[in-house]
């Protein structure tokens, strides 16, 4: 029972579903992945002018894959504009879709596409990128299936383990206007109270107890990932 004023931003089954997982993805890849440095939206990880052209966005995919040490003779990255990516050469059906991105293995290769729509938007980006290397990252030696009914969500979560947290958490739930006015974006398959939770509970794996990079946490998942650290500190 969760002391009186420090309760999870998360409903208790999804708490132990990310607290298991997490711990879960320590014993499949170690501590040294868990402590790397958590990238964040600033010219120290992302140098250079970004302008939004398909060299741009194939830059920082690659930015990504280095961070996740994805040999790249392993991967090839696609950009599509308004048709299907399985339409695209070198992407086979039965991929595995996110709202903006796609992954699938053709020939013995990770097949990545990246939808250009997304382009204006550098951490936008970087988070499709994440997630999509984070396909790559479970299924591609086999860590785990992609017949997993929680595939999905635990690439997510991979993301956070991995250090990509804070560009998911902040792409996970957007406002876009258009021609038609405003319209809500969710990006991902666990919403920002489950990211904010997963990125204290990494926090606390790495002994981090007011870590830099919350810094750069949007408003709501950095009040979600706040109110996590006080149940936490209350609670471990």
């Amino acid at each position: 029972m969760p002391l009186f004023g420090a309760r999870p931003p998360v409903e208790d089954r999804e708490r132990v579903w990310i607290e298991k997982m997490l711990t879960w993805c320590v014993e499949q890849f170690g501590r040294e992945a868990l402590e790397r440095e958590v990238l964040t939206p600033t010219p120290r990880f992302f140098p250079g002018r970004y302008q939004g052209t398909p060299d741009d966005v194939l830059g920082l995919v690659d930015l990504v894959r280095a961070h996740l040490r994805v040999d790249p003779a392993e991967i090839t990255v696609g950009l599509y504009d308004g048709r299907p990516p399985q339409q695209m050469p070198g992407v086979a059906a039965g991929a595995y879709n996110s709202v903006a991105g796609h992954y699938s293995v053709r020939d013995g290769v990770g097949v990545i596409a990246v939808a250009m729509e997304d382009a204006p938007d550098p951490r936008r980006v970087v988070a499709v990128a994440s997630h999509e290397l984070c396909h790559h990252k479970l299924l591609y030696r086999g860590v785990t299936s992609a017949e997993e009914k929680d595939h999905e969500p635990l690439t997510d979560l991979a993301t956070v383990f991995f250090g990509l947290g804070v560009f998911t958490a902040n792409s996970a739930f957007t406002f876009a206007q258009n021609a038609r006015g405003w319209r809500r974006q969710q990006l991902g398959y666990i919403n920002q109270p489950m990211f904010g939770y997963a990125l204290a509970y990494v926090a606390r794996l790495r002994s981090e107890r007011d870590p830099a990079w919350a810094q750069h946490l949007d408003a709501n998942p950095r009040g979600y990932f706040k109110r996590a650290m006080r149940y936490l500190e209350k609670t471990i």
